[in-house]
């Protein structure tokens, strides 16, 4: 009997960790997706009513993530406490959901998605590097209360270890609205610099990038918006920064945009 208990505990303690890791990696997209959105209608002159209202909904969703970050806080706490309180927060983490599904539906309007699967997602990924060897290769979909996001991953390592090169492709789906102006925060400019390094926004090969550069440990990263969906990052350790940039390319961009009026809602 005690046995029995003891092992629907580790269950539920590891389903609860699951959904809290799950939720988490949801909604960190989905405050980068509402700070660029905002940016974009920050910068819009004589917005629409349309875009007012989208704004007042992205605002909303900027709220409800705020939320759903404190209850995720207060679930790995009473995991972590034999259960402790885990009811409460999650009742709290149930209604910031729910105000996040419809700030979402606002924020998104019409041109909503299904994701992409993840395995074809996968398939834009490159799949060698010259001078590198081939690390670990992942992919996922989660859906969090009807907000549905995928993502693919590929890694590599050089034999030392020193350089390491991270490719990831997201999917917002769902909030492939906000999403959207996403892209438009691209058109804006960014510059600015430190004694560690730079953040800047520039064009390669007619795209708008987002690039960051770190001089502690040679660390560079580039961002990039493709087919008014996808989101394309390129993380480097070890490289220089016009070498970050260059790994945009062994992207399979044509594809991509060949996907993305894929899984189209009416």
């Amino acid at each position: 009997m005690c046995r029995s208990i003891a092992c629907n505990y580790v269950f539920t303690r590891d389903s609860l960790a699951h959904t809290i890791k799950m939720t988490k990696n949801t909604f960190s997209r989905v405050r980068l997706f509402v700070t660029l959105g905002l940016a974009a209608l920050l910068t819009a002159c004589g917005p629409s009513p349309e875009q007012v209202a989208r704004e007042e909904s992205m605002k909303k969703l900027e709220q409800a993530a705020k939320e759903i970050e404190a209850a995720g806080k207060r679930m790995e706490s009473g995991v972590a406490k034999g259960g402790q309180d885990v009811g409460a927060a999650v009742g709290d983490m149930m209604k910031a959901l729910g105000g996040v599904a419809g700030a979402a539906a606002g924020a998104a309007g019409a041109g909503s998605f299904e994701p992409v699967d993840f395995r074809k997602l996968k398939e834009a990924l490159p799949q060698e590097l010259a001078g590198f060897d081939k690390g670990e290769s992942s992919g996922e979909k989660n859906n969090a209360f009807g907000i549905a996001v995928s993502e693919a991953k590929q890694s590599f390592r050089t034999a030392d270890g020193n350089k390491r090169v991270r490719f990831e492709i997201t999917d917002p789906g769902s909030l492939s609205g906000p999403f959207a102006l996403a892209n438009m925060w691209m058109n804006i400019e960014v510059d600015k610099e430190t004694g560690d390094g730079y953040e800047k926004t520039s064009t390669v090969g007619g795209r708008k990038l987002h690039e960051k550069w770190s001089k502690s440990g040679q660390r560079g990263s580039v961002k990039m918006v493709v087919g008014n969906r996808f989101m394309v990052d390129v993380e480097a350790q070890g490289l220089e920064m016009n070498d970050v940039k260059s790994l945009i390319s062994k992207i399979d961009i044509a594809k991509l945009e060949s996907m993305k009026t894929e899984g189209k809602k009416s």
